[in-house]
């Protein structure tokens, strides 16, 4: 008789399971080793383009700028991005600027920033790299569909860890 193989929960802290945080531990264990992948990758990524000195948050910045080709401030990046120390997002958008990748434009007291051509270059080669690499590779598995579901969980999530941090500051 095959007898089915017992469970074992996946956790790096068996300290933070506590009486019923087993399900929550392993979420966010597979959520760090998604996190250090997905940064692993975009190094990698960026590596592979031309212009390839940009950090996994210099990515993440670059491509919310470029996203839809509207200007943004500092701010509505951070905020997008869920970034709460905009120190970090606007010394990559001076490294960015700096390299000749983002211009920016004073629109009264605030300040927006664009892509210039050889940001617009990287992108689309980052895009290319990525179509190759990753996307063909997912293909085979066939979890679009639950991706989708995953990511909606995850921008859930992300509102709850939020709010149990406001918790926890007030403590």
């Amino acid at each position: 008789m095959n007898k089915k193989p017992e469970y074992v929960p996946i956790l790096s802290s068996a300290h933070l399971v506590g009486k019923n945080g087993q399900a929550l531990s392993e979420f966010e264990y597979g959520l760090t080793m998604v996190n250090n992948a997905f940064q692993r990758w975009m190094q990698s990524c960026s590596n592979a383009c031309e212009q390839h000195n940009l950090s996994p948050l210099d990515n993440l910045v670059i491509h919310n700028i470029f996203h839809r080709e509207r200007a943004k401030r500092i701010t509505d990046v951070a905020f997008t991005l869920n970034i709460d120390d905009t120190h970090n997002v606007s010394y990559s958008v001076r490294k960015l600027v700096k390299s000749g990748m983002l211009t920016h434009e004073k629109r009264g007291k605030e300040t927006f920033y664009s892509v210039t051509e050889l940001g617009k270059k990287y992108c689309l080669e980052y895009a290319e790299v990525r179509e190759k690499c990753l996307i063909q590779a997912l293909e085979h598995l066939s979890i679009d569909d639950s991706l989708g579901e995953v990511a909606k969980l995850m921008r859930t999530l992300s509102g709850v860890y939020a709010q149990a941090s406001r918790s926890a500051s007030s403590l």
